[in-house]
């Protein structure tokens, strides 16, 4: 392999980082998740244990949180962590344990549904304060690339040595 001078690598580093998606849109979830986290702070939420609650009140039932990392396509641990502060705040709680312990199902409390609700008007105004800063059809367009990537990602898979192929 060629080795590239310092300079080289500078400008291509540069050429890289001008045109990341991937920085780009980390630095959207960025900007985003602050504007959330500060309008939720005042009722003890963070956005991810919001989306966590708000999944579980939609289901309706208990879940595991593998489904609900699945629902909300994060990793189980990062999961895990919410579920563990949003039960300490007594806005979930296991509702079925497996025989073997390894598996436990959660449910919203009453506290829960209660803190979705009051923290409604915090997530209006970040929800707001975001739609009136962007193009009125950003949702929209948001919505078009996560059903392209979640279908690409659905066809795609990758072979041992890391390179991906059609299913």
């Amino acid at each position: 392999m060629q080795q590239k001078s310092a300079n080289e690598a500078r400008q291509q580093a540069l050429w890289m980082s001008d045109q990341c998606l991937g920085r780009r849109i980390a630095r959207l979830h960025r900007l985003v998740s602050r504007r959330f986290d500060t309008e939720l702070r005042e009722y003890g939420l963070t956005l991810p244990q919001l989306e966590v609650l708000s999944e579980l009140a939609v289901f309706g039932a208990p879940a595991r949180p593998s489904e609900i990392a699945g629902w909300l396509g994060l990793e189980r641990s990062t999961v895990s962590r919410n579920v563990d502060v949003l039960t300490k705040q007594g806005y979930v709680h296991a509702a079925a344990t497996s025989a073997t312990g390894r598996t436990t199902r959660v449910a919203v409390t009453e506290a829960g549904y209660r803190a979705l609700a009051e923290a409604e008007p915090a997530w209006r105004r970040a929800q707001a304060w975001i739609s009136g800063a962007v193009d009125p059809d950003a949702a929209e367009a948001l919505d078009q690339w996560l059903t392209a990537l979640d279908l690409h990602q659905q066809n795609t898979r990758h072979t041992p040595d890391g390179q991906a192929g059609e299913v």
